[in-house]
């Protein structure tokens, strides 16, 4: 998405807390380098460290020796958001965002993170409908992040960095088959 589309996501509204919910942790989640939906369920408090969020990717942990911290600043509009929509800092284990408990085994995990996935992404796909812009979901917020970032000129290496690659090989792929996509869409 364009900067233009992504305040149009966020300027959205309707009568319901549920679509302003996930509309504003899909809205985290881009400003949170694009974070995917299972890490950022399972972020607690103490991945907060001198005004930034601190995390390895889920992904990345699981698939590499030299797991990458990745470092989001927080935005005043994540702030809001974690104030508006977060449980109280009760430790530093406390999950900020309150789907998760912690509790789950591995196979609930899994269908935790679906789930959410699943509502957000019918909560994006109205609000997609009813502004006309392009199909949103959860992933978006990844690409859109990458994208907007390289196309405000912004060094691939800090791209790179910003999204948890391992090299800066990935995140050149990672951008061209979004310009791939991106001259495809066009040329119709």
């Amino acid at each position: 998405l364009t900067l233009p589309e992504i305040k149009r996501v966020m300027s959205f509204q309707d009568s319901t807390n549920e679509l302003e919910e996930f509309r504003d942790l899909w809205f985290f989640s881009y400003l949170c380098n694009g974070i995917n939906f299972r890490d950022l369920l399972y972020l607690q408090y103490s991945n907060i460290i001198n005004g930034e969020i601190c995390f390895i990717r889920a992904k990345t942990a699981r698939n590499t020796k030299h797991s990458k911290i990745i470092h989001a600043v927080i935005t005043p509009e994540m702030q809001k958001i974690i104030e508006k929509w977060g449980n109280p800092p009760k430790s530093p284990e406390t999950y900020i965002f309150p789907f998760a408990t912690g509790k789950e085994n591995p196979f609930e995990r899994v269908k935790l993170v679906r789930d959410v996935v699943t509502e957000c992404n019918q909560i994006l796909y109205k609000i997609s409908h009813k502004t006309g812009i392009p199909r949103v979901t959860t992933y978006s917020a990844r690409h859109s992040f990458a994208t907007v970032l390289k196309r405000s000129g912004v060094n691939i290496s800090y791209i790179s960095e910003s999204l948890g690659h391992s090299n800066l090989a990935i995140t050149e792929n990672y951008l061209a088959s979004f310009e791939a996509e991106e001259r495809k869409k066009n040329s119709i």
